[in-house]
């Protein structure tokens, strides 16, 4: 513990610290320190108290959640000085502190040279923006040991190396407190036919290297994957320097490493990083079924995904809560080929949380696309702070060329439409924009200033701009497409709307309608409704099922009946909520308004002064009668619990719809199986489809993770054929038998429909034997999924 006599000592050498909450918090006998060695090439500190990582001392008081670290305004400023009421401390107070910035569409980094009350200087800032406010410049400040005065607090002093830390509670020799001193959990740089599954990583992430390939990254749970607070230049940057090239932050040396060729991680949750939830580099890699939640918190070029390379796939993940994209791809890192990807069937939500000029999909700049195709993605609810400027779902910036963007939805503050292509005054060609819906902003495609040329927009549901060089098709305003359930977005058509038979047919953008003609934007009218994100494993809790509440009440809205009038210290309570055998995630169905949002539910167990899982800061839907589905990393959590829902805040922090414990389940693509014997492949469904499945045939999918537990297996699956049925065994054709699907036949070997059966309670890896019968032509697979 430090004493007062240590405190004498240091206030003799820095006298900011007289009067500080490092001060009082030294007096209250909380704060403790220990001499630690960091590892030298970590990028910077991560300290953990508890499960949690801890915040470092800073002003304002950042709290618990690096996502949503409090920020401060700035009322002006200039390249190198910003200027604030608030910075009330005296004359030299913030010399040597480290500023971060985000102001317009760039974050930076730099430590104060001079101070004086109202504002600081700071050197080693980018030339790119400058801190003159462009809009709202948020800013924190850090690195004083004067600033170290909430609980969990840390302040490292390099000079001397002591780590300070203010300890909770009474007993500190009950606090577990941890210092990162390792960047990777695991090396596979140069190794092949490697898998990891079923592993859970805090603190740390997974290297690969240009020669890796091969290994598969399954069913793992990782949280706090990348931390720095300096904001510096990628090593890896390919492009010519210019001023704004602190962006690349972070971008090829942050998140889950996957680089080298046909690499796969999948089925699994990423939680909480500073730069990208994972990096792709090199070829035919993919990320499929993940939940990536709380990246790229120093608002930096990093994102949840962030893609170079070539012919890799992003598919069926939930990516949301990101600093600045959900998906990036830029050149200052990527060079100028990015062909052949494939971005499909992903959730991407709540982007743009700390800068301007965003994307849910970012492309950036003079990048040829090459005919990578962006389809069948829901993107939707940008936040707040990125709608002063774009937040479309896919922005195509300076000169990006050659995409396809076909099949996506939008919706509530995607400005400027679906797609924004903007050649930022020179020229953009080749992008084709086909049958994408805009649900609640009226803008399908925005076109900003440049040359077009062979643009193609079809079928698109929303207005369109035109300018020379674009042609337009059969493009309606989303006005009257009697959507079917705007309020729970499903922006299906309904029987009455004006897209029925409106569009030009353009397969395979506009295959599946059962009408005479194919339907304007991204369903088809009568065709099975195509889903996003991940598959994920939890039940759903209705929030007015309580058993106990205080100072809430209750209300028609969102699907039926809500819980609301949250004010702080307001409660619910619900009774033996099943974890089953583990889950790592909170979903919750909640509305609020902007002067309310980033408000605080937190969640306990087991009593209302019991062990917190989560505090889940709310962000605003823009409204209390529009709901969002919102995602948080919990401490994972198995077994049956009684739950506590209190709001920490001052009042209407949301209303409360329903919300579900989950964790991600396992999907793989059936072409993907690791033999497949008597079958063929295809393109259907959503990419390549097994076909001509029957009685003789065998799917193997080795080393298959269960997780902590499976109770249903799903597939994706067209036949015309009754009578087939697939056996799931396991470890060999003859192993233990856990369920048995039976098929109903979907009408055409094209139309793909979900269908499952529930089976044996299974944990563990697995050989997954999947094994027709019921005579020949069984029909295609698309998909398994076990939840």
């Amino acid at each position: 513990m430090v004493t007062a006599t240590e405190l004498a000592a240091l206030t003799a050498e820095d006298p900011t610290l007289a009067g500080s909450e490092f001060a009082s918090s030294v007096e209250g006998g909380t704060v403790y320190r220990a001499a630690v060695s960091p590892s030298p090439e970590l990028p910077g500190q991560q300290i953990f108290v508890g499960d949690t990582m801890a915040p470092e001392a800073a002003w304002p008081h950042a709290g618990d959640d690096p996502a949503h670290a409090l920020k401060a305004h700035a009322d002006w400023g200039s390249q190198t000085q910003l200027g604030d009421d608030a910075l009330s401390q005296p004359e030299g107070y913030w010399v040597g502190a480290r500023l971060l910035s985000h102001n317009w569409f760039v974050s930076e980094t730099g430590r104060v040279t001079s101070s004086s009350p109202g504002s600081v200087t700071v050197d080693g800032l980018p030339s790119c923006v400058g801190l003159s406010p462009n809009t709202t410049n948020y800013y924190a400040l850090s690195g004083k040991l004067a600033l170290l005065g909430r609980d969990r607090e840390w302040h490292y002093d390099a000079g001397d190396g002591q780590l300070y830390v203010r300890v909770p509670g009474d007993d500190p020799d009950a606090a577990n407190i941890a210092a990162k001193q390792r960047e990777f959990g695991f090396d596979l740089s140069g190794r092949s036919h490697v898998s990891i599954i079923g592993l859970g990583l805090k603190g740390t992430s997974i290297l690969t290297s240009d020669t890796t390939s091969h290994v598969t990254l399954d069913g793992l749970s990782v949280r706090y994957v990348s931390e720095y607070a300096d904001l510096k230049v990628d090593p890896n940057k390919v492009t010519p320097t210019d001023a704004c090239d602190v962006l690349t932050a972070g971008e090829t040396t942050s998140g889950i490493q996957l680089h080298g060729t046909d690499n796969v991680l999948r089925n699994s949750s990423i939680a909480y990083s500073a730069g990208n939830g994972v990096v792709v580099t090199g070829q035919r890699n993919s990320v499929v079924n993940n939940v990536i939640t709380d990246t790229d918190y120093m608002g930096s070029y990093a994102g949840g995904v962030n893609l170079l390379g070539t012919d890799n796939t992003v598919m069926h993940n939930t990516i949301t809560g990101t600093g600045r994209s959900s998906i990036n791809i830029d050149n200052k890192v990527a060079g100028y080929d990015a062909s052949g990807h494939r971005i499909a069937y992903n959730d991407m939500s709540h982007y743009g949380k700390l800068v301007h000029d965003v994307g849910a999909v970012y492309v950036c700049c003079r990048v040829d696309l090459g005919d990578t195709l962006i389809d069948h993605n829901t993107m939707r609810d940008a936040a707040p702070v990125s709608t002063v400027a774009p937040a479309p779902g896919v922005y195509l910036d300076l000169e990006t060329v050659n995409g396809v963007v076909a099949d996506n939805v939008t919706w509530n503050r995607t400005t400027y439409g679906v797609v924004l292509i903007n050649p930022n005054g020179g020229h953009a060609s080749g992008t084709k924009i086909i049958n994408n819906t805009s649900g609640t902003d009226r803008k399908a495609l925005s076109l900003f200033g440049g040359t077009y040329e062979g643009i193609e927009v079809t079928n698109n549901l929303g207005d369109v701009d035109s300018a020379a060089g674009v042609t337009l098709a059969t493009n309606l305003p989303n006005g009257g497409a009697a959507f079917a359930d705007p309020a729970t977005h499903d922006f299906t058509v309904g029987e009455g709307s004006t897209a029925r038979n409106a569009a030009t047919p353009r397969p395979p953008y506009s295959d599946g309608t059962t009408d005479a003609a194919p339907t304007v934007g991204a369903f088809q009218y009568g065709a099975p409704t195509w889903g996003s994100g991940a598959t994920l494993v939890g039940g759903t809790v209705e929030a007015e099922s309580y058993v106990g509440t205080s100072g809430t009440s209750t209300r028609s809205g969102a699907t039926g009946t809500v819980v609301g009038s949250f004010d702080g210290g307001d409660w619910v309570s619900y009774s033996a909520l099943d974890f089953g055998a583990g889950r790592d995630l909170v979903r919750m169905n909640v509305g609020t308004d902007d002067p309310y949002e980033n408000q605080t539910f937190e969640i306990r167990i087991d009593a209302a002064d019991g062990p917190v899982i989560a505090n889940f800061r709310v962000d605003s839907t823009g409204g209390f009668d529009r709901f969002s589905e919102q995602y948080a990393s919990i401490v994972p959590t198995s077994g049956v619990h009684d739950v506590y829902i209190r709001s920490i805040g001052w009042a209407g922090i949301g209303d409360l719809d329903a919300f579900s414990f989950l964790t991600t389940g396992t999907q793989l693509e059936a072409e993907d199986a690791s033999l497949r014997i008597g079958t063929s492949t295809a393109d259907g469904g959503t990419g390549r489809v097994v076909t001509r499945i029957d009685g003789a045939n065998i799917l193997v999918f080795r080393h298959v993770a269960f997780g902590a537990g499976r109770t249903e297996f799903a597939a994706s699956l067209a036949s015309e054929a009754a009578g087939a049925q697939y056996a799931i065994r396991l470890d060999s054709p003859l192993g233990t038998k856990i369920g048995t699907l039976s098929a109903t036949p979907t009408g055409s070997t094209a139309r793909f429909e979900t269908q499952a059966v529930a089976v044996t309670a299974t944990s563990g890896v697995h050989d997954v034997y999947l094994i027709p019968s019921g005579g020949r032509t069984r029909g295609s697979l698309d998909w398994i999924a076990l939840r």
